[in-house]
This record gives structure tokens, C-alpha cells and sequence, in this order.
């Protein structure tokens, strides 16, 4: 039942249009900053750390402090099943 549980909560985070956009922008750059994420997706510095904060709580991405700035980084879990749900649901629509 965890892993569903946790499948649950990373299709929930996954689940916002400015999530994806950071996910897609650091699965193409490897690392990256939280001001060069937030300049990628054309977003607040503010707002853009939210959102990491919560990919970062569920698992999503990791970070690293180099110095004063923050780099991201994507780790996404379970991301065989993750895919197979998804394909699941394309064939609904």
C-alpha cells in the first residue's frame, strides 16, 4: 500500500502546469539554480521556490548548496510505474 500511497503523492505534485515546466527545464539542463529556473519558466523568484519546495518534499528533486544560491536537481521516484499509470490514462482519453 506505500507505494501506492507515494505514487499518489508524486502524481499529486506533478499534478500543476509550473511543476512540469520545472521538472522539464532541469531534466534538460541537469542543475540549475533557483533564479535560472525561475528566469526559464517566467516566473517569480518567490513563487518558483515554492514550487521546488514542494517537488523537493516529495521527492521529486533534490538540492544543493553552493555557497548563497541553491541548485535543483531532478531524482523522481518509481518512474517505470509512474509512466505506466500515465500511459494508462492517455488511453482513456
Amino acid at each position: 500500500m506505500t507505494i501506492i500511497l507515494d505514487l499518489e503523492r508524486t502524481i499529486k505534485a506533478l499534478a500543476n502546469c509550473k511543476r512540469l515546466a520545472i521538472i522539464k527545464y532541469l531534466k534538460k539542463q541537469g542543475s540549475s539554480s533557483v533564479y535560472d529556473i525561475a528566469e526559464a519558466i517566467d516566473m517569480k523568484q518567490q513563487a518558483t521556490s515554492k514550487h521546488l519546495r514542494i517537488l523537493e518534499r516529495e521527492g521529486l528533486l533534490t538540492r544543493r548548496k553552493r555557497g548563497l544560491l541553491v541548485f535543483y536537481r531532478v531524482t523522481i521516484p518509481h518512474q517505470k510505474e509512474i509512466r505506466s499509470i500515465i500511459n494508462v490514462l492517455y488511453s482513456f482519453a
